[in-house]
């Protein structure tokens, strides 16, 4: 590698000798890499092409993509100045690929005016010394053209470090040949590692759950480029260069084969070069564009709406299809071909889409998220009659989408010229604010001079607007002053004649005085100037205005003050009359005093010396004088200001203000306000002096008189005796408190309605405004509403459901969507979008009759789209789509009849497959004006389908559908990139034509002269047609017996089921018990019977009893569970189980209390060998003969048996048993015992039996032990182990998936560590278990008991005993052992063993015992 560098740095430095004696002239060193390669006054002219291939691995058959070839003139008029002419451009796609398997192209649509474009305006660039390119294009160079252009320049920049199309890039170099200078250089990048090469947003679907994934989606393509450059030798330009890129998507990769990808290349072609005359070089540098991609908005080259109404068209169509799969993925066709219309396209389709379906429209327009969705939503509220709330609340949302253009801004603004009101004035401003960057446009002027045209300088003359609801002057110029607030800086910057228009309304004192102070609070949002600042100095220093809208001006006046401006202010308050002013003020700046705001810091001096000896305000807010409140933290502040207006004790204006600060600044987060008047009257008429409650509770103390002291207190605190004036009262109370009430009335009739005003702000964004004249409106609104949405839509709906069974209702959302381009080296887009599309619906309806018809066909649809590929915008569509859908379908159609006491549903057979479920996956490739399935080069194509019966006349079939492509490596890989499906469907035989149900339901009397009452419920299910079935089932209750009896008729089957479920009481041990029996038989035979009893008795006692009988396997079984909970515990459990032959029993019992836990456990099993194996007797003849046989064999070479042989071997062992015998008479016994066996099996028992009784015992011991253990480490503390007192997590970055978790610390708690650890154990007690099993072939016995036994003097025992008996001596045997310890180790201390053996060979025992004292001893 650092050979290639040095080579390349060689060929750089020979390039720049060369030039400096090139054609004479006098340039210096040359300023940029180019100059080397690119003469002065010399034109170079190459051939440039470039495709693309969009397609999948082992598919040659599939290619689609842009191809372009064109002439290119490189002129050079100064030294790093290059001016590039672009000629015979000529655009063309892949269309097809011809048996040898290369690409067919035809020219594209629009080839002759892409070609124009190019031809028209030359580029002008120049390169800088550090390989930086800047570009000089025409003003109107339309990006993509700009783009395309941009991907040749890139060609010509071979340096390692000069910009491309992708920007800066970390680029592998190797020089493959050299002579005087390296003549042939091969480069690679990982396009990663570009600073340009990142994703660029696309249109996305605003109401997306899952948006703005497309960085983190980008790391999952991989792109790679290669390039080969030739140089001249003599000249060093460049001769030939070629260059791949390679993108793979890496989730479709199978092994090294990348599956879905995308080939780029592009190739420049030398042909001739020529002196050209000198020519001047004149560029604009605000121009200037940077050489990486440039981001753009993809339209369609062909402008119609055909292929949006006909995709409406087949949407619709669907309902009545068997092709519901498809409306997912439609439905996102249908989206994606609305995005790429222009404004007058898209508004001619939405106009003829909204005739096919409103609610489909709708539906697309809101997910579409261009700008020109959002005009076509805008065309469809023009044609909704009257005022809506709807249409208001519609409007005022698509305000919220980020990121809007001037067509929306249009859009808004001709909707507020229709119609004035709040919601949709407020969404205009909104709007434009957040449009507003800085820069008028023609859009910004034109809602100004709407504005300034609507205000009127607050004339109250409501200009002509076109509007078909005219609205009260006032209220107009006060929201279009509160709307300019909103959007005030791109007003200001937009019209100044707007702002002359606010400062009059200001200064005007005829209008309101709300209008006054929302023309002020437009002022407080603008940039501050000498007129604005002159005119509020003005109304702050007028005494005839109220000290509300002085106050007002005054916090207009201090949003940025200065120095001078604060002196005059402070000054002003020496000779000022108006209280509240002067409150307001000194407060407001003793605020500023106490604040923290760096910027303040400077003005304190002056304010402290003006306001020497002044006192600040009382904290009482009510107590009558203006005040502004704050209180700091460093979290952010609270402010406060209370106005009052001398007159009322009302406060006139309140507002709450709320700010955060966080990383350096502040923040506003909050701000409420309340503006009221005329409430005095009212409050007064309520609470005042003579007022509503004072008269009545003046009237109630008088009525109550001593009778209710406690009643009297608390009316006393409420009015003290001193505030109530002493009258006369009438002694007719309810008289009295009848003319109060009048009073009352006619007080709050005559005084003037009380008007308040509140507002909200959020995030410093103004949300809106609410007076009280409007809430009446706005309630009766919402009752109208609320009536509409719970009586008139619910009874709409249930008269269209009832009318028809051809209703539907289809839902169709994008949960998820990211699309985005990467750049290509062709200055061709690479687009790559993920999609899933949510389609839930239903089909159906109701219509009531004597015969009722009832439609119910649900549906939903799950499909993820994945498209990838290169194009060009406005000119090419290319690329390939992965659709992979999931899809449900159901149907229900039925007609129903309902009689007197029976109900018929017929339901005709399925005409038609269903499918239940299935999952597709297919591969389409997309082309201009086409569509196509990706061809697969593999024949193994397989088609299966399995079916299976599921009901008469209806078959379950599951259906796969691929193809075997394990012969080819290349072929796509299977299920992610083939043409796929698997389903799972119900299919009609057509054998059967109908399916019936009726259920009928009857009262009868049974039993003796009918005393019985009896109701039964009876469903017969019919299938009718070729292969006609009947089942039926009934119920029957009887109230009198409770029994149940339920029957199931299936003759087709055979089957004759009777269930008899009855509920009865027992007794047990003298007590009732509650009891379910279960019989259930078939054609009068019994074949289960289940009785279930239970008692419990106050929760000492429970008793559960379970039996089981299966008469045809001549089986039964039972378990009873018996717990009694009383002084002690005691659980037993006993199961009985007896099938043929066999019979088993087990008790468990389990007794606890405080002295003893003790678990008992018995088993009894007996088996008839006869009854258990069938033909027993004849299967041992069988083994015996078989034994015979083996023992009649004669032996090879011999003529002995090997019978002979094994009885001669018995003979020999008793022989030789004789010896021993003699010599050791111990073996007597044995020998006395031996038989000579005639080599017979033994006999086969009649009966097998195994009996195991086993028990265990534990007594508890009462006293306990104190043990200490004492702990490593004990009494230390975290700090003295060197604990540490935090962890610290380093930073995680993961760059390929865009992951990056910061650096963070978890601080430990400290702990101590006791010294140690203290309990009570509780002493050992004694222990016991034994056990017997007693069978055919073996008895067993055994038993030990060890533990605590200590009465008097401490005593410890271990005992055990085991004996065993079996028809063969050598496995009898008997061992028991005892060992005692006793005393204490200060007294006399005593231990015992003792143990046997015996055996019928050996007799062995063991005893011991002896007796310790310790003393001491003195010395």
């Amino acid at each position: 590698m650092n050979a290639s560098r040095l080579c390349l740095s060689l060929l750089l430095l020979s390039g720049c000798a060369a030039a400096q004696g090139h054609g004479g002239s006098s340039e210096q060193t040359p300023e940029c890499m180019l100059a080397s390669r690119y003469k002065v006054n010399w034109q170079y002219v190459y051939r440039y092409s470039t495709e693309s291939h969009n397609g999948v691995r082992g598919t040659p058959g599939l290619r689609n993509g842009p191809k372009l070839s064109c002439q290119v003139q490189i002129e050079v008029p100064h030294t790093c100045a290059f001016i590039m002419h672009t000629r015979d451009c000529a655009l063309s796609e892949v269309v097809d690929t011809d048996p040898q398997g290369q690409s067919v192209y035809r020219p594209a649509l629009g080839s002759d005016a892409f070609r124009t474009r190019m031809e028209r305006s030359p580029l002008k660039f120049t390169v800088e010394a550090g390989g930086r390119v800047q570009l000089y294009p025409d003003s109107d160079e339309p990006v993509n053209i700009l783009n395309i252009k941009r991907g040749i320049v890139s060609a010509l920049m071979e340096d390692e470090g000069s910009s491309t199309v992708h920007g800066q890039c970390v680029t592998q170099y190797e020089v493959n040949s050299q002579q005087d200078v390296p003549t042939d250089v091969t480069f690679s990048r990982d396009l990663s590692q570009c600073d340009h090469f990142y994703s660029r947003s696309l249109t996305n679907s605003p109401m997306a759950l899952l948006p703005n994934l497309h960085h983190p989606i980008s790391k999952l393509i991989k792109s790679t480029q290669s390039c080969d450059y030739l140089f001249d030798r003599k000249g060093r330009h460049i001769t030939t260069a070629i260059c791949t890129e390679e993108h793979s998507y890496l989730p479709f990769l199978h092994g090294e084969n990348r599956m879905l990808l995308t080939v780029v290349s592009r190739d420049l072609i030398f042909q001739s070069m020529k002196k050209i005359s000198s020519k001047s070089f004149d560029v604009d540098p605000n121009q200037a564009r940077p050489l990486h991609f440039e981001d753009l908005q993809h339209k369609s080259p062909v402008q119609t709406t055909d292929a949006v109404l006909s995709t409406m068209r087949e949407l619709v169509a669907l309902a009545g299809t068997e092709n519901g799969q498809k409306r997912a993925g439609l439905f996102q066709k249908l989206v994606s071909s609305m995005r790429v219309l222009r404004n007058e396209t898209l508004s001619q389709a939405a106009s003829d889409m909204v005739k096919i379906s409103t609610w489909l429209t709708l539906q697309a327009l809101f997910q579409c998220g261009t700008s020109e969705c959002t005009s076509a939503i805008m065309q469809i509220i023009w044609t909704i009659d009257g005022v809506s709330l709807e249409v208001d609340a519609l409007v005022y949302g698509l305000s919220l989408q980020p990121n809007p253009d001037g067509a929306r801004v249009r859009d808004m603004l001709s909707m507020a010229q229709y119609k004035q009101s709040k919601a949709i004035m407020y969404a205009l401003a909104n709007t434009v604010k957040k449009f507003y960057n800085g820069k008028v446009t023609p859009e910004i002027t034109e809602v100004s001079n709407f504005m300034e045209l609507l205000l009127n300088d607050c004339s109250e003359e409501v200009p002509d607007t076109d509007s078909d609801f005219p609205p009260d002057p006032k209220e107009v110029s006060f929201l279009t002053l509160r709307v300019i607030g909103v959007m005030a800086r791109a007003m200001q910057d937009s019209s100044p004649g707007l702002v002359s228009s606010v400062l009059r309304c200001s200064q005007k004192t005829d209008i309101p005085i709300a209008n006054q102070k929302a023309a002020l609070r437009t002022l407080q949002q603008m940039d501050m100037n000498d007129e604005i600042r002159s005119s509020l100095m003005e109304l702050y220093q007028d005494t005839q205005s109220p000290p509300e809208k002085r106050i007002a001006a005054y916090l207009v006046l201090m949003k940025k003050p200065d120095r001078a401006l604060l002196r005059d202010l402070v000054s002003s308050l020496v000779k000022e009359r108006d209280e509240q002013l002067r409150s307001f003020v000194v407060s407001h700046l003793h605020n500023i005093l106490s604040s923290d705001d760096p910027q303040m810091l400077q003005l304190k001096e002056g304010i402290e010396m003006v306001l020497q000896g002044e006192l600040a305000p009382q904290n009482n807010v009510f107590h009558g004088m203006s005040r502004n409140y704050k209180m700091e933290s460093p979290l952010g502040s609270v402010q406060s200001n209370v106005i009052f207006d001398g007159r009322d004790t009302l406060p006139k204006e309140v507002i709450l203000e709320t700010t955060m600060r966080a990383f350096g600044f502040s923040h506003d987060m909050l701000e409420v306000g309340v503006e009221g008047a005329g409430f005095e009257p009212t409050i007064d008429a309520v609470f005042g002096e003579k007022g509503f409650f004072s008269e009545s509770i003046s009237r109630l103390l008088n009525l109550l008189g001593d009778k209710a002291p406690m009643l009297k207190e608390v009316l006393d605190r409420i009015y003290p005796r001193q505030e109530r004036m002493k009258r006369q009262v009438t002694e007719d109370h309810l008289k009295a408190f009848r003319d109060i009430f009048q009073k009352l009335l006619q007080d709050v009739r005559l005084s003037e309605a009380p008007e308040a005003t509140a507002y909200l702000r959020l995030l410093g964004e103004e949300i809106g405004y609410l007076k009280t004249s409007e809430m009446r409106k706005t309630l009766e609104t919402l009752s109208m509403y609320q009536h509409i949405l719970t009586r008139v839509l619910p009874a709409q709906a249930f008269n269209k459901l009832t009318s028809s069974t051809e209703n539907e209702l289809f839902f169709h959302y994008i949960f998820m969507e990211n699309a985005f381009s990467l750049p290509t080296a062709s200055g061709f887009p690479l687009t790559f979008s993920i999609s899933g599309v949510f389609a839930p619906g239903v089909r159906g309806g109701l219509i009531p009759s004597a015969m009722t018809s009832l439609s119910f066909m649900p549906s939903v649809g799950l499909e993820f789209i994945t498209h990838m590929g290169v194009q060009i915008p406005d000119y090419v569509d290319a690329g390939i789509q992965m659709h992979t859908n999931m899809y449900h379908e159901s149907s229900l159609n039925a007609k129903i009849s309902i009689s007197r006491n029976q109900v018929r549903v017929s339901i005709p057979a399925p005409t038609s497959n269903t499918q239940v479920f299935s999952i597709s996956n297919q591969l389409l490739s997309i082309s201009s004006g086409q569509t196509k399935i990706v061809p697969l080069p593999v024949e193994d194509r397989v088609d299966s389908t399995d079916c299976r019966p599921f009901l008469r006349g209806l078959n379950l079939c599951t259906i796969l559908h691929y193809y075997n492509s394990s012969s080819d490596n290349l072929a796509p890989y299977y299920l992610l990139n083939q043409d796929t499906r698997f389903a799972v469907e119900i299919q009609p035989t057509g054998k059967v034509s109908e399916y019936t149900a009726t259920f009928t339901d009857e009262t009868v009397r049974e039993g003796k002269r009918g005393r019985h009452k009896v109701e039964s419920l009876k469903l017969t299910l019919k299938a009718e047609g070729e292969e006609p079935m009947e089942v039926t089932a009934s119920v029957k209750y009887n109230h009198n017996k409770n029994l149940i009896l339920t029957e199931l008729l299936i003759p087709d089957y055979d089957v004759e089921a009777v269930v008899k479920m009855a509920v009865s009481d027992s007794e047990y041990s003298e007590k009732m018990l509650r009891g379910i029996t279960i019989d259930i038989t078939n054609k009068n035979i019994p074949q289960l019977m289940f009785v279930g009893r239970a008692r419990l008795d106050t929760l000492k006692e429970a008793l559960v009893q379970v039996h089981v009988d299966i008469p045809p396997l001549k089986t039964n079984g039972s378990v009873l569970a018996f717990l009694n909970k009383d002084e002690h515990v005691l659980f037993d459990v006993e199961t009985v189980a007896l099938l043929p032959g066999t019979s088993y029993q087990q008790k468990t019992s389990l007794k606890y209390d405080e002295d003893k836990f003790e678990v008992e456990l018995k088993t009894h099993l007996n088996s008839e060998i006869e009854k258990v194996i069938p033909n027993a007797k004849e299967r041992h003849k069988l083994l015996q003969q078989y034994v015979d046989d083996l023992l009649d064999q004669r032996v090879t070479n011999t003529d002995m048996k090997l019978r002979h042989i094994v009885t001669k071997g018995i003979e020999a062992g008793n022989i030789w048993l004789d010896k021993l015998t003699a010599r050791f008479p111990s073996l007597a016994s044995l020998r006395s015992k031996r038989s000579i066996s005639d080599l017979t099996l033994p006999a086969l028992p009649e009966k097998l039996f195994w009996e195991v009784d086993s028990l265990f015992r534990y007594q508890f011991n009462k006293d306990t032990k104190f043990l200490s253990f004492h702990l490593p480490f004990g009494g230390k503390k975290s700090e003295d182990l060197n604990f540490p007192k935090s962890v610290s997590v380093p930073a995680i970055a993961l760059k390929p998936i865009g992951l990056y978790i910061p650096a963070k610390t978890y601080f430990l708690p400290t702990f101590t560590i006791p010294p140690s650890l203290d309990f009570n154990a509780p002493l050992f007690g004694l222990a016991e278990v034994s056990t017997k099993i007693h069978s055919n072939l073996y008895d067993w016995d055994g038993s030990i008991s060890l533990g605590n036994d200590t009465v008097n003097a401490p005593s410890y025992v271990v005992q055990y005993k085991s004996i065993a008996q079996s028809p063969l001596s050598l496995l009898s045997y008997k061992l028991e052992g005892v060992g005692m310890l006793l005393g204490r180790a200060d007294e006399n201390l005593k231990y015992l063993l003792n143990t046997s053996f015996s055996h019928n060979l050996v007799d062995l025992s063991f005893s011991a015992m002896e007796t310790l004292r310790a003393k001491e001893t003195l010395i």
